[in-house]
């Protein structure tokens, strides 16, 4: 048997030249159906094996209905038509660690994270490594299209995106946080913060700014829609001063760093490093001369065009690059000091990094949170050269030198900052040309690198889920009853005519009494509206209702604090 009643796979049931089918969407996989099987499947999900098989009886025969049974038992077993996602706990009885995390990144294959030479994009790449750490506390399930063991502590359930809501009180039971993904184009994830019953949220934010407003358009979309619990993770304070010009609450950003395998970026021998470099690249030049490194995809919000600039402007260096291609650069004409060195797996990129004598970052994306490429050039002991703008130069702090650039208020096609040429290139022949002053911030770089670990990193996101899991708990359903309607004038007033308040009653929705005395307390009509308003929003939606309705936003604050306080007090 099948121990029905179970939950039923997306299906789309459909009849061919007279035989039944079903097309099971979610595994792309189409099943021919006898009449019996047909008929089960109708009552699957809201009756039991014995009610079914008593139901039929009177229609099928007894071994007709228990051959539907066993072909029904041999597609479950292929994960076909049945049980999605409902058997969490009997299927991952994890024995290691008391924690469960759920990953929930769309778009992303589960076994990538596992095998970083498939990763390009940063983002992923520090995402995959912050898991890799997370098992060390956690163990991890990624929402995916099967159930299996990737490896110890680490799961794939076959849990898809629309069945998070069906699936909330199980999800709550089983897990102690979901950590996800910001991508700006991804609507999912805004529903599921009206449910309380989820555990808490954590969206990693790693794009602030660009891509013409949007990112920051979802960002503030998810911010008013976010319950007290829930919040979002970047790898600098940057994003969170960035975000405190716009938000009243900053608090939902926590800063969380990224790391670096410190034991794989370390410093080597610089002069082998070069001459096997010049070796491999076939370029004599790379053992003996000055470098600058560029390590990114040659495009131009990585500030490429700005790279080639330096070269022009420093003949005397040479300029390498390290990346997939040389994209629609390879097609100009470039200065003779400019070296392609091809694309590396992570694991020889230790050497690359070990031949430059400087690290150049000349990004100008609204993406850069934190620079990734530049602590791992740290590690290995190479100086970088950074914009003075978004969250690069408090990675660096005082082991680079930071240049200037021209930040923009409003991003441009991506871009958000122009770094000086001219600046970069004072800053990059000042290393260059000072023994001395290269060998303090080669130093400076390898030990300031050090501080930044992925243990550090994945502790940091199990006490922020602890922290954010109290903060569940303090969660408020109290709501206070109130109406809105004239009163007469105050005597002291001295007006004529009446006026509109809000009337609080002293008791909530369930007709507690929860103020001091049986009666009714007249408010502001803005107070009232944002009580109003809380019954069925977020105080990040009223926050945003006071800024357009109160000209003052020192009061539209006071405001809302007040009523907070209120709802708090009574609960």
């Amino acid at each position: 048997m099948l121990g029905l009643p179970k939950m039923l796979h997306q299906l789309h049931l459909f009849e061919e030249d007279g035989i039944s089918y079903a097309a099971d969407l979610e595994k792309a996989r189409v099943v021919e159906l006898s009449a019996v099987m047909l008929d089960i499947l109708k009552l699957a999900e809201t009756q039991t094996d014995d009610t079914i098989v008593e139901t039929l009886g009177a229609s099928y025969p007894e071994d007709e209905i228990s051959e539907a049974f066993e072909r029904f038992s041999e597609l479950e077993k292929e994960g076909l038509l049945f049980n999605r996602g409902e058997d969490l706990r009997r299927s991952f009885e994890t024995e290691s660690k008391w924690r469960k995390l759920l990953v929930v990144i769309p778009g992303i294959n589960v076994d990538s994270f596992f095998d970083i030479e498939t990763l390009s994009a940063g983002t992923n790449m520090a995402l995959a490594y912050m898991i890799r750490h997370l098992m060390e506390y956690t163990d991890l399930h990624f929402v995916g299209s099967r159930n299996r063991k990737i490896t110890d502590g680490v799961y794939e359930v076959d849990i898809g995106i629309d069945d998070l809501i069906r699936l909330r009180s199980k999800i709550a039971e089983t897990y102690y946080g979901i950590l996800t993904l910001h991508q700006e184009q991804d609507r999912w994830l805004l529903p599921l913060y009206r449910y309380p019953e989820f555990p808490p949220i954590l969206v990693q934010c790693h794009a602030p700014r660009g891509h013409g407003g949007h990112a920051m358009n979802s960002i503030f979309r998810h911010y008013a829609a976010m319950r007290d619990c829930d919040g979002f993770t970047a790898p600098s304070d940057y994003v969170r001063d960035f975000y405190a010009n716009y938000v009243w609450d900053p608090s939902f950003f926590h800063t969380l760093p990224n790391g670096v395998d410190s034991k794989l970026f370390r410093p080597m021998n610089k002069t082998a490093a070069k001459h096997e470099v010049a070796k491999e690249v076939g370029d004599d030049r790379i053992a003996i001369a000055p470098t600058v490194g560029y390590l990114s995809r040659v495009q131009s919000e990585k500030g490429a065009s700005v790279y080639l600039k330096l070269a022009r402007l420093n003949p005397e260096f040479l300029f390498l690059i390290a990346g997939p291609n040389l994209g629609r650069y390879a097609s100009q004409k470039l200065p003779n000091n400019l070296v392609y060195v091809g694309f590396h797996p992570r694991e020889k990129l230790p050497l690359i990094y070990n031949a430059f004598d400087v690290y150049c970052f000349p990004s100008m994306s609204g993406e850069e949170t934190f620079g990734l490429t530049v602590l791992e050039a740290m590690a290995c002991g190479v100086p970088p050269v950074v914009p003075n703008f978004d969250g690069v130069p408090s990675v660096v702090g005082d082991a680079g030198l930071v240049a200037d650039a021209e930040n923009f208020d409003h991003d441009v096609a991506t871009l958000v900052s122009y770094p000086c040429p001219i600046d970069f290139s004072i800053k990059i022949n000042s290393l260059l040309n000072n023994t001395e002053m290269w060998d303090a911030f080669s130093e400076k770089a390898r030990q300031r690198a050090e501080l930044f670990t992925w243990y550090k990193t994945a502790e940091r996101i199990v006490k922020l889920f602890e922290m954010l899991r109290h903060k569940r708990k303090l969660i408020n359903p109290n709501r206070l009853l109130n109406v809105f309607a004239p009163t007469p004038p105050i005597e002291n007033e001295g007006l004529q005519e009446l006026k509109c308040r809000s009337v609080l009653l002293s008791m909530n929705a369930n007709y507690e009494r929860c103020l001091m005395r049986d009666a009714v307390y007249p408010l502001r009509v803005e107070d009232g509206l944002v009580l109003s308003i809380l019954k069925n929003h977020t105080p990040r939606e009223a926050e945003a209702v006071l800024a357009e309705l109160v000209a003052d936003e020192t009061e539209a604050r006071a405001i809302l604090k007040r009523v907070r306080g209120l709802i708090d007090g009574t609960a």
